[in-house]
């Protein structure tokens, strides 16, 4: 693998979040990735090196979004998303010089948690709201020419 030049990462990047085509802004995006489960068995005789099989997935995995509270009709539209929603698709559009250069999607997403920032009246700041997703897997679109 050669060395790149640093041109081509992403650092100046910007996000948009769709759920169900419909854009909402988020200041973060974590856990951004999946998992699948594993099963090790031993072998008779020479135990150097287990065998790997790969289990059925029982648990989901989550997808946190965080954003801060604001007093616009946005917030009230916002207000919506309770636990227990289903949220069929979920896009996530990363761009560098407004270019997409990738893409997440998330299918069979569920709401299982959603939490504020503590109130703390002697501290001066923003009030976050955060979303924890459960869902089935993650699947990612690398556009290295940009869109």
């Amino acid at each position: 693998m050669g060395a790149s030049a640093s041109s081509e990462f992403i650092p100046g990047y910007s996000f948009s979040v769709n759920f169900d085509g419909f854009s909402y802004s988020f200041g973060r995006v974590s856990n951004l990735g999946g998992t699948i489960e594993i099963d090790t068995i031993q072998e008779g005789g020479n135990n150097d090196a287990p065998v790997i099989l790969r289990k059925p997935k029982r648990t989901p995995d989550y997808l946190i979004l965080e954003r801060a509270l604001h007093s616009t009709l946005t917030d009230v539209a916002f207000s919506f998303f309770k636990e227990g929603r289903l949220i069929s698709a979920i896009t996530i559009t990363v761009k560098k010089n407004g270019k997409t250069v990738r893409m997440f999607f998330v299918t069979n997403g569920v709401i299982v948690q959603r939490e504020f920032s503590p109130l703390d009246a002697l501290d001066s700041s923003v009030m976050l709201q955060s979303l924890k997703i459960a869902h089935t897997g993650l699947t990612e679109l690398p556009l290295p020419f940009g869109l």
